[in-house]
């Protein structure tokens, strides 16, 4: 019976040797909109979450903002049938170049109907990764409801998500709140 214990004892102590030198990346939450059925911004039919997260990486901070998942189709229809990957936009390395960035995506909503700009992001499973692509980012005015579309072109379809104005600037004054509850954090 000592023997079965021992060996037990040194299977699990192995196990958790081992675990601990894998790197999962973590992901810290500093702000997150829920985007729920019913919502002005549900066209498609779905529950996403818009959130601005950090990425350590050897001590250093990535922020990035994640827009949810993409329908897929064209211009017009949207079909989401892709519950893992996500959209990831690089935001910068502070809270303040985060900040700053995401209220340049916000003076879209004061541009003109349909002004888009190009951006860069990557579409990927859980964790953002170095395969950043051209994304677009378009304002939309549809039925009464602005919109923000993050879009990216593939082989011929359109992979695509529409944020809602309120969510959005809901999104930017959490930000802004968190900013001033942390106000070490650069």
């Amino acid at each position: 019976m000592k023997k079965f214990f021992l060996v037990l004892s040194l299977i699990v102590w192995s196990v958790s040797a081992l675990a601990q030198q894998t790197k999962i990346p973590q992901r810290l939450e500093l702000v997150t909109v829920d985007l729920e059925l019913g919502d002005e911004g549900s066209l498609l039919g779905t529950e996403e979450n818009l959130e601005v997260f950090n990425m350590p990486i050897d001590g250093v901070n990535h922020y990035y903002l994640s827009v949810g998942h993409l329908g897929i189709g064209d211009d017009i229809i949207q079909f989401n049938i892709d519950p893992i990957f996500e959209l990831f936009v690089p935001i910068g390395d502070t809270v303040a170049e985060a900040l700053e960035y995401l209220q340049g995506l916000q003076a879209l909503f004061k541009g003109p109907k349909n002004g888009s700009i190009e951006i860069e992001g990557c579409l990927a499973a859980a964790f953002p990764n170095d395969n950043l692509e051209k994304v677009t980012v378009t304002y939309q005015r549809v039925l009464l409801t602005n919109l923000l579309a993050f879009s990216v072109e593939r082989e011929g379809y359109t992979r695509a998500t529409h944020i809602p104005k309120s969510q959005f600037n809901s999104l930017v004054k959490s930000l802004k709140f968190y900013r001033k509850l942390h106000p070490k954090e650069l």
